[in-house]
């Protein structure tokens, strides 16, 4: 991994610290399903990385390799990768699979913040 890359890295998390994560309320959180070898994964990363000090105390954002961590729970489990999976009080309330540029992902989080959008499209 170069270090331009790294510097764009979301922590990691395995399953039992992505229980954890998604148990603690403070704050939504945002899990990037995704796999080393995956290009695409690899190009979402920097832009969610980008976009994490805009909404620093908003969301939390984490990474979950679902090759490395097989034991992820089912119902989280994504079926393609990448996947972003928006968690609300330790509940999804939205997920999206595939690519996402930067500024539709920013308008993706502040819609789904917002807890008067839980379960509209």
């Amino acid at each position: 991994m170069s270090a331009e890359v790294a510097a764009y890295s979301l922590p990691e998390v395995d399953a039992e610290t992505l229980r954890a994560t998604l148990a603690d309320h403070r704050v939504p959180v945002l899990v990037e399903y995704m796999t080393e070898h995956c290009p695409w994964c690899q190009r979402l990363e920097p832009v969610l990385a980008a976009a994490q000090p805009k909404f620093e105390g908003r969301v939390r954002m984490v990474k979950v390799d679902i090759e490395r961590w097989p034991d992820v729970e089912p119902t989280d489990h994504p079926r393609a990768v990448p996947t972003i999976a928006v968690f609300r009080e330790g509940r999804m309330i939205m997920t999206k699979s595939g690519m996402i540029q930067r500024q539709q992902l920013e308008v993706f989080l502040n819609h789904w913040l917002d807890p008067a959008n839980e379960g509209l499209n």
